[in-house]
């Protein structure tokens, strides 16, 4: 008596797959060649460079914004600067006018200039 093995059943042993591998192999119907293959890579490349360029433009012009705001910034702390050095000269002439000190004060009646 002797056994024969049908398609349905094949051993682990029988086969050369061992545990955890995959039992199936896609075979696409569809051959390319070689320049189809370079055309593609080709393509990918540039599809990825253009993908790198807008990234590297919005970057850039959010650059420039922020250089167009910090010139501002710049600009108006120096003229907040002078704002503060003209309020501190008109506020001290002011108070000077108004102190008691100022208004004790009289005009001289003799002058004499001194000279060598």
């Amino acid at each position: 008596m002797s056994y024969t093995r049908t398609a349905q059943f094949n051993s682990r042993r029988q086969s050369n797959w061992g545990r955890n591998q995959n039992t199936v192999a896609f075979a696409s119907a569809v051959k390319l060649g070689p320049v189809t293959h370079t055309v593609l890579v080709a393509l990918m490349i540039t599809v990825l460079g253009l993908i790198y360029l807008t990234q590297a433009t919005r970057a850039s012009g959010y650059d420039y914004t922020a250089s167009e705001i910090t010139d501002k910034i710049s600009a108006l702390n120096e003229q907040t600067k002078d704002l503060e050095v003209e309020n501190a000269r008109l506020t001290a002439l002011q108070t000077v006018k108004n102190s008691s000190v100022a208004k004790n004060m009289t005009t001289p009646t003799d002058v004499q200039h001194v000279t060598e």
